[in-house]
């Protein structure tokens, strides 16, 4: 049986959302409805399922060689170790070559970008989309909606006022509603940040079948996820906000696991942090986005912090 894209997209969402823990007696009603309306729905979701079963071992098998690695980290990998590594790394890196190539944003996304590549999208009422590396964006427009959906990566969105039909970005768990604004969304796994560079925007999340609602003005910024919901109202430099655009990363703050998710976007290959204390460390700076191995280098001579390298395409960060 072939099944349609926009079931298999119905499948991932499903599976992002059960895998968030969603128990709530509606939403299990609800999903076995989904399941039960068509037999490819069940099938798309197995192989969803599937899919993150294998990188889940992926993920364990490598785990079990970290501490090896980690003692000679500036060593070549012994051949001991190589031969427990390749067929782990082997499996990640074809599934990461699936997930992550313009093949396969293509067929789940109206837009996407490759690593590194910045593209400004001219949408059909007059908005514009300025879409970041390696990002994906679904665009649903009816007569009486603006909906889109950011998949992965980061967009900044210039809307076009049309009182008739809201504009509205799906972001993993919540919903983004433009009034009136320029803003900008990053999905960071199943976080996501949203920052205003114009006017304001209404942000809804639902968490255990109730909703949960913010408002955000221009120059404010703040993230949320479905386990820990709509977080702080923050300051944020309007210019800092959409600095990609120009070319620039500034991180104020941030925990070294958000900045190592942001140079994915811009490196052709896998960065790794197996130690979650590590992931916490904070990283202040500018840097530019053409040389994320730079600013990787950089990073672990600040923070005193050491890789092992399988060439430049998996690297792991550790202590």
């Amino acid at each position: 049986m072939k099944i349609p894209e926009s079931v298999k997209a119905e499948a991932r969402a499903w599976w992002v959302r059960m895998d968030g823990g969603s128990n709530a007696p509606e939403v299990l009603v609800e999903f076995e409805r989904w399941l039960a309306a068509d037999p490819a729905h069940p099938q798309a979701y197995r192989q969803v399922e599937q899919l993150w079963s294998d990188l889940a071992e992926v993920k364990h098998r490598l785990a079990s060689v970290s501490a090896d690695l980690r003692s000679e980290p500036r060593k070549p990998v012994s051949a001991k170790i190589w031969r427990r590594v390749r067929l782990p790394l082997a499996l990640a890196a074809s599934l990461a070559l699936w997930w992550l190539s313009p093949l396969s944003l293509g067929l789940r996304a109206d837009f996407h970008t490759g690593f590194g590549e910045v593209r400004d999208i001219a949408l059909s009422d007059g908005s514009a989309v300025h879409l970041n590396g390696n990002s994906a964006l679904l665009v649903q427009f009816g007569a009486g909606q603006r909906r889109l959906t950011l998949l992965r990566g980061e967009a900044l969105f210039e809307v076009s006022p049309d009182p008739a039909r809201p504009f509205q970005v799906q972001a993993g768990d919540g919903v983004i509603t433009a009034l009136g604004t320029a803003f900008n969304v990053r999905l960071d796994g199943g976080r996501v940040v949203v920052g205003v560079t114009e006017h304001r925007v209404a942000l809804e999340l639902v968490r255990g079948g109730h909703p949960q609602r913010g408002m955000l003005a221009e120059g404010q910024q703040a993230a949320f996820s479905r386990e820990q919901g709509i977080g702080p109202i923050q300051d944020v430099d309007k210019q800092a906000a959409a600095a990609w655009r120009r070319g620039k990363l500034v991180f104020e703050n941030r925990p070294l696991g958000e900045v190592v998710a942001e140079l994915n976007r811009y490196h052709r290959g896998l960065l790794l942090i197996e130690d979650p204390a590590l992931a916490e460390r904070r990283v202040s700076g500018v840097f530019g986005t053409g040389q994320p191995l730079a600013v990787l280098a950089a990073i672990e001579s600040s923070l005193n912090i050491h890789s092992t390298r399988l060439g430049d395409y998996l690297i792991l960060l550790h202590r």
